[in-house]
């Protein structure tokens, strides 16, 4: 695998997952909201990162962009939960 690629996702990895620790002790509603926009950010980062790279391997950018979507399909199912849980508090 592209050395450059590992460290690149390594650099949106480390606080895409440190957000989900984040998430986990917040304790009002909007500052997991705040979180989970943060983390949907990163991801959403990271998968515009990767895609638009060049002189990838067809194995090392379907890779990159599975363990981005992960990480996006992740926090938009997060973000959805709180919204859910707003307005539902309503």
């Amino acid at each position: 695998m592209n050395e450059t690629l590992i460290s690149a996702c390594t650099m949106f990895l480390v606080p895409a997952t440190l957000l989900f620790g984040a998430l986990g002790v917040a304790n009002s509603s909007f500052l997991k909201m705040l979180v989970c926009l943060l983390g949907g950010a990163t991801a959403g980062l990271w998968f515009y990162r990767v895609w638009w790279w060049t002189n990838l391997s067809l194995i090392d950018r379907r890779t990159a962009l599975g363990l981005s979507g992960m990480y996006a399909a992740a926090w938009v199912i997060t973000l959805l939960v709180q919204l859910k849980n707003m307005f539902s508090r309503a």
